[in-house]
């Protein structure tokens, strides 16, 4: 009986040994590196942890103090890039994230945002772009809360815009956690800092188990301009980081790509609907698949129909364009119709391609 005993203390304690061991190697076996995303986003765990303390006597200045749920609009003080555009106005929320809007009047109506989601099935509360390194159910009226601190660090053109949740608490926590984001001038990226997340080894909280981490821009997860790291799982750790790396800036249009038949014969004086096919690629960005239109001219300026074309997920598109089989009424000189099918991509970068069609005078060469 008490072999029997012995022997069942002994597999339990290894069972408890190897569920520990598993859940250690699940934090530090997570992935290093994730995206990109579509918008070229990429984040890394891969980066030097160093936590820029603004509380105390920093000088920081601090809101959201004593509130739960609560908002706060803050001015950044430069330019940030994200998703290919700037913002100069951040909405801070006790929740643990920042959304960029285009004034502060806009910080209004983030009521709902305690409830972290999933960033690849659902919307953020508004739509907004947002930066979230704890989305959570976090608040600020527990005795020893703290609140949302921000300062800017350094000089142009090499600032760095901090902003750090200090001693927030968790729905049904016993102890707070403390992270920033960090914002840089020099290359619009932004980090992510966990300076206590561990909270107590029973709390179901603990290493972000509750918690949203990611970016997203305005309109996804429709246009895959998301990067989530984690999602209610437990796998981020105290004194660690992981960086968010901005997109290149996207200065070149999409190429566009297009074939037609080349003549329209005979010149029966009847619409033809020409069928245009190509395809349309943007590697920065991302191709803006609601953007894609044809327009059509010829060398005598009359007005011809145009119209969106409709672009497949890789990039194709076929489209009928309705052309006249008719030379030119004055003398019935052969006609040169021009199609310029044209597309932006997600930087507002616009890229063309043409294809011509003739209805020739005569079939003689």
């Amino acid at each position: 009986m008490v072999r029997h005993e012995i022997m069942h203390s002994t597999l339990r304690f290894r069972r408890i040994a190897i569920a520990s061991a598993l859940a250690a190697c699940s934090i530090g076996a997570f992935a290093a590196s994730k995206g990109p995303d579509g918008g070229g986003y990429t984040a890394s765990d891969e980066t030097v942890y160093s936590f820029v303390d603004i509380s105390g006597a920093s000088g920081a200045a601090v809101t959201l103090a004593g509130t739960d749920d609560g908002t706060a609009a803050v001015t950044l003080p430069f330019a940030f890039r994200f998703y290919g555009t700037q913002y100069s106005v951040g909405c801070v929320s006790a929740n643990g994230a920042l959304y960029f809007v285009p004034a502060a009047p806009a910080c209004a109506g983030f009521d709902a945002d305690f409830a972290n989601t999933d960033l690849t099935a659902a919307q953020v509360p508004n739509d907004r772009p947002a930066i979230l390194p704890f989305w959570t159910d976090l608040t600020f009226q527990e005795a020893g809360a703290g609140g949302v601190l921000y300062q800017t660090i350094g000089a142009a053109p090499a600032r760095r815009f901090v902003v750090q949740w200090n001693n927030g608490y968790p729905q049904g926590s016993g102890s707070p956690v403390t992270f920033q984001i960090v914002l840089s001038e020099s290359d619009n990226s932004a980090l992510f800092q966990y300076k206590n997340v561990a909270l107590d080894a029973t709390d179901p909280a603990r290493n972000g188990a509750h918690a949203t981490v990611g970016i997203r821009n305005a309109g996804s997860p429709a246009n895959t301009q998301l990067l989530q790291w984690s999602m209610n799982a437990p796998v981020l750790a105290s004194n660690s980081a992981i960086l968010f790396t901005s997109a290149p800036i996207d200065s070149t249009g999409p190429t566009v790509t297009v074939a037609a038949p080349g003549v329209l014969w005979p010149p029966t004086g009847r619409t033809v609907p020409v069928q245009v096919r190509g395809t349309i690629k943007d590697a920065g960005s991302g191709v803006n698949l609601s953007s894609a239109r044809f327009a059509v001219t010829d060398e005598y300026g009359t007005v011809h129909p145009s119209g969106a074309i409709p672009v497949s997920a890789d990039g194709s598109f076929a489209v009928d364009v309705p052309l006249v089989a008719a030379r030119h009424d004055a003398d019935l000189d052969g006609r040169k119709y021009t199609v310029v099918v044209s597309a932006k991509d997600n930087a507002g970068n616009e890229g063309t391609g043409t294809v011509v069609v003739i209805v020739p005078r005569d079939q003689r060469k």
